[in-house]
């Protein structure tokens, strides 16, 4: 989250919708505190949390003096389609927690992840662990106890609409955004067998840093930036219908912004 005094406005990072490319144009204009920087910190009584990434909730049990500013300041969000969000929440979940690049999972290893995630979700945990913040639901960083508390959104498609909003807020003639946590797809099919293959013996054979280091060259040159290589899995039934439930609202709120701006 970035919150400005001197601009007074808030940007809600939802995870998994570009926001990570957003918050570095705005974060020299953040001026409140830290913490909401950083990605995990240990809450003594609700555990590790992941500050970048507060639902409005969340935010409100830690900090009311930043609740308050939100409700009161200009708010901003990104929303994105849910089928879209989930698959790239499976990269994310991979690259972060597996150790593994998604296009180096086989396909029922992907069944596999997704059960358990989905496991994880339906047990409705209180405050979401940070290996699960990338699932959350997006209605959740937007709406709380049937108040919309965020003011203005935009899809994802529409980066550009929140750009010059914010560059209005603030005062300045533009703000650019990079592109940040773009997937990351092989080169050549044939390299995804030999990557993980060479990845699970360096990861028993050498000291985790060596492995990390030459882990992230072998990536550098192997693969490249593209979109997210489609797997069977994401058009299996059962999943399918679960982020049609579990997200419904979302689905409802991403489908109404961008009928908004279209």
């Amino acid at each position: 989250m970035i919150l400005s005094d001197r601009y007074r406005f808030v940007f809600v990072h939802v995870p998994k919708c570009a926001g990570t490319s957003v918050r570095e144009a705005v974060l020299p204009f953040h001026d409140a505190d830290t913490r909401f920087l950083k990605t995990v910190e240990h809450h003594s009584e609700l555990g590790d949390i992941d500050y970048r990434h507060l639902p409005l909730k969340l935010l409100r049990d830690l900090d009311s003096e930043a609740f308050a500013k939100l409700k009161t300041y200009e708010s901003y969000a990104l929303l994105r389609d849910p089928f879209q969000r989930f698959r790239s929440a499976m990269s994310q979940r991979a690259k972060m927690y597996l150790g593994k690049e998604f296009a180096q999972l086989d396909d029922n290893e992907i069944r596999a992840e997704i059960e358990q995630v989905k496991t994880y979700l339906q047990s409705e945990p209180k405050v979401l662990e940070p290996g699960f913040i990338h699932f959350s639901r997006q209605s959740d960083y937007v709406w709380l106890d049937g108040q919309k508390l965020i003011k203005n959104l935009y899809p994802v498609e529409r980066l550009d609409l929140l750009l010059a909003a914010l560059a209005r807020q603030i005062g300045t003639d533009s703000l650019k955004a990079g592109h940040a946590n773009r997937t990351k797809v092989f080169r050549h099919p044939g390299l995804k067998r030999i990557m993980y293959g060479s990845a699970a013996l360096s990861r028993r054979l050498l000291p985790s840093a060596v492995h990390e280091k030459l882990r992230t060259s072998a990536r550098r040159m192997l693969m490249k930036a593209g979109t997210s290589q489609s797997s069977p899995v994401f058009g299996e039934r059962h999943v399918k219908n679960f982020i049609r439930d579990y997200y419904a609202a979302d689905l409802a709120m991403y489908r109404c912004v961008l009928a908004g701006v279209s």
